[in-house]
């Protein structure tokens, strides 16, 4: 028995072919709000996730967008998941007994069978400006320009390991373009992808004025006695807010305690070259190495008192994880 229309569409995003999706959505129709080729754009690039991350088909099962706000709340369709991954897309189809009219990307999607495993989820995300009916104004066509411009004048080196001395220029050169932005531009394509990538950019340079003193801070701990608890915790507190100013110098492509092993971290498709954060990288796992055991050691919270006041959101939440506070607060003498 041949195939309709619309479960040839669901055959189509199960065995990830795009070529296919191509043929059977209607070019007069809009998905998401955008025209067909916007949408299987955003549709390609979650493919691409999917397979990267070595999936070769996806699972589909039935559910319902199960938002209270949302305008398709109740409405069915389909949570595509990965194979391998189990990273899953949850699409909404507005649909006949052998069409489908629209599609939408649900961000709160109920799958019926409760036994399915899921990960991460994959967003298919349609900027306002991506819209069919959108229509810009000359100053908005100006700076989607320039931010567009600005996000390939660094995207060009996407296929190559970058360094420092390539992002940090154009971290320098487009600081006003993105201080023109009041608040984060999440719903304009040209906008958010600049302003993203920015932000990036911004975090390593944050983590490069750290390099320094991690350094120093490297070559200081040979001369450290791991032995001797009051040297240790001398130097660990010493480099506290080097500490804190890389807690979330955070990547899982990168080997602490071998930066020297890895040769770049992956970021908004970029690969950028670990040698610039090898010191960094070192110092942190040295410093977190140590620092918590220490730190449960000298408390002078009880679990109760931690707990309060990480919650509670108190004025002494701050010192939950200082370890300086704790050395002072007993009375110990560096």
């Amino acid at each position: 028995m041949s195939k309709n229309k619309k479960e040839l569409i669901i055959e189509s995003f199960q065995k990830m072919d795009l070529d296919m999706l191509d043929i059977l959505l209607d070019e007069n129709k809009t998905y998401q709000e955008a025209h067909k080729d916007v949408f299987l754009e955003k549709v390609h690039q979650a493919f691409l996730n999917f397979k990267k991350n070595l999936d070769t088909h996806l699972l589909p099962y039935k559910g319902i967008c199960n938002s209270n706000e949302c305008g398709n709340s109740g409405c069915k369709g389909y949570s595509f998941v990965g194979n391998n991954s189990k990273n899953h897309v949850d699409l909404i189809f507005d649909e006949t007994a052998d069409d489908i009219n629209d599609i939408y990307h649900c961000i709160n999607f109920k799958i019926f069978d409760k036994t399915v495993d899921l990960a991460f989820q994959e967003d298919i995300e349609i900027g306002r400006d991506e819209e069919a009916a959108f229509e810009p104004s000359v100053e908005f066509l100006i700076k989607s320009q320039k931010c567009k411009s600005a996000y390939e004048e660094l995207m060009q080196y996407q296929h190559v390991i970058i360094n420092k001395e390539v992002y940090l220029p154009w971290f320098r050169k487009h600081k006003e373009l993105h201080d023109s932005f009041f608040l984060p531009p999440i719903f304009y394509s040209d906008f958010k992808k600049f302003y993203t990538l920015y932000q990036t950019i911004s975090d390593h340079n944050e983590f490069l004025e750290v390099s320094e003193i991690a350094h120093e801070a490297i070559e200081e701990f040979e001369d450290v006695d791991i032995s001797n608890e009051l040297q240790l915790v001398k130097w660990l507190l010493k480099y506290e807010k080097a500490g804190d100013d890389l807690i979330l110098f955070l990547y899982e492509d990168i080997d602490y305690r071998s930066p020297e092993n890895s040769l770049y971290f992956e970021m908004d498709n970029l690969k950028f070259s670990t040698k610039d954060f090898q010191y960094i990288a070192k110092f942190k796992f040295l410093y977190d190495l140590y620092y918590q055991d220490m730190l449960d050691k000298y408390t002078t919270f009880s679990d109760e008192e931690s707990f309060r006041y990480k919650n509670e959101n108190s004025e002494m939440a701050q010192y939950v994880f200082s370890l300086s506070y704790h050395i002072e607060k007993r009375g110990i003498k560096l």
